[in-house]
């Protein structure tokens, strides 16, 4: 019996991470709170016409006295019609957004305004004050004579607050439009994405692995994708039950935010005895989209600011400074991503038994995604090349010295591809070193950065 309830809190937390993984996408789609306004528009239009029923003709509420149902009915009808065409005039500025999102900064990036509570929030209040006052309509009886209160006086205040909300979403949208908002919430929302990763119950039973260890590569039982996608969630706890129940090192072959191509390994079983593990359960412990998700994915968010950045640099737009503001703060959140890492690769019992191996992205990799074809397209641009040698100065100043070597290197190959890529005048060429020799002094690196120009200036010669 124990182990039974065993398997039966193991399959819960399966389901629950499922569960988890439906109701983020759907929390974040465009039709979810609509589709709650809207069905309180209908209780409470139910609410109204029969408050109104039981009210006499001489019921004032503030002094507001109550209206006929002729007018009222003119009323409702007038405010529906205007509702609509807020509505639409609504859909058209936010059509706008987007068609701007897409072509100016990243296709990515649309996600963000999409799943933004403000806009979701004015698109449900309009077509909740539609509904509201079309069913007022069909509610109201011709057949018996009285007045009306309640019914006219919600659809009034629907309305007001309509107005307010058409002028919040000019204000919003506007605010969204400026392209150092869109990257400032794009960092703020990477953050707390960050902050979820290191705040899970689970990292206290990580455990270090030398990448040396003969399991990293040891032969085992494979279980593969079922369909392609992107990787979104990964249930760290349900692997770390399922492997101490069955007895097995659960190795993930994949990463958060990865693209597994149906019939991929997702995850490798170690140690099979005799007893047959539940793959199926397994497979549903590693949940997969077919568009990135920024719930557990660090690197998505870092992603679209570079994309944001390599789009301001481009020959269409040239827009250096935009860049140079997303280099600051993909700095920023890679000062964070340093002192987070290394992160321990293993998780084990609580017997201090090795149980999952996992794979996940390390700083190195998060410096590539952010700056790699950043410094390469944006060879020939002063801006974006100096934003990127300040940056790694500031990590390399607040991370730990374990990145130093790579924080030099790193900016070291960015000068030389700068050097290699143009013919700097001496103003460009000073702008250029001073931040490089920043680093190098942070880094301790001074001998290597004077053979660094000493080299170039003997090239010129």
């Amino acid at each position: 019996m124990p182990y039974c309830r065993q398997c039966a809190t193991d399959h819960d937390r399966q389901e629950g991470l499922m569960i988890t993984a439906y109701l983020k996408v759907i929390r974040d789609s465009f039709w979810f709170r609509p589709a709650l306004y809207n069905f309180v528009a209908v209780l409470l239009a139910i609410a109204a016409v029969l408050l109104d029923l039981r009210l006499s003709e001489e019921t004032r509420i503030l002094g507001v006295a109550s209206m006929s149902l002729e007018r009222t009915t003119e009323l409702v009808a007038t405010l529906a019609g205007a509702i609509l065409t807020m509505t639409t005039i609504t859909f058209s500025a936010i059509l706008i957004v987007l068609t701007t999102y897409s072509s100016q900064f990243s296709p990515r990036v649309l996600q963000n305004f999409v799943a933004n509570r403000a806009t979701q929030h004015v698109l449900a209040l309009f077509s909740s004050g539609f509904t509201y006052c079309v069913l007022v309509l069909l509610l109201v009886s011709e057949r018996e004579a009285y007045k009306l209160l309640a019914t006219p006086g919600v659809a009034i205040v629907w309305s007001l607050a309509g107005i307010a909300a058409f002028i919040f979403l000019l204000t919003h949208t506007t605010s969204w439009l400026q392209v150092n908002n869109l990257i400032g919430f794009i960092a703020a929302e990477t953050e707390a994405t960050m902050r979820h990763m290191l705040g899970r119950k689970v990292n206290d039973r990580r455990c270090p692995v030398e990448a040396e260890d003969s399991r990293w590569c040891q032969a085992g039982l494979e279980i593969s994708a079922c369909k392609s996608g992107y990787v979104v969630m990964v249930g760290l706890e349900g692997l770390l039950k399922k492997a101490e129940q069955d007895g097995v090192i659960v190795r993930t072959e994949v990463a958060v935010g990865a693209f597994v191509a149906e019939g991929m390994p997702l995850m490798s079983l170690i140690g099979i005895g005799s007893h047959k593990p539940d793959y199926e359960a397994y497979r549903e412990l590693i949940q997969l989209d077919i568009e990135p998700r920024p719930w557990e994915d660090i690197g998505f968010g870092l992603r679209k600011m570079a994309e944001i950045a390599l789009r301001a640099i481009s020959p269409s737009i040239n827009d250096p400074y935009t860049a140079a503001t997303a280099v600051q703060y993909l700095g920023s959140i890679l000062i964070k991503l340093a002192a987070r890492s290394p992160q321990n690769p293993g998780l084990a019992n609580q017997h201090g038994a090795l149980r999952v191996l996992i794979r996940e992205p390390d700083f190195e990799k998060y410096l590539l995604r952010a700056f790699q074809e950043l410094r390469r397209y944006g060879s020939e641009d002063i801006t974006t090349l100096v934003a990127i040698l300040e940056a790694l100065g500031w990590i390399a100043r607040l991370s730990g010295h374990q990145w130093h070597d790579l924080l030099w290197g790193f900016g070291a190959d960015t000068y030389r591809l700068a050097e290699e890529s143009n013919d700097w005048l001496p103003s460009e060429e000073r702008r250029l070193t001073v931040p490089l020799r920043r680093l190098a002094a942070t880094t301790g690196r001074q001998t290597d950065v004077q053979t660094l120009l000493e080299k170039k200036g003997a090239l010129e010669r």
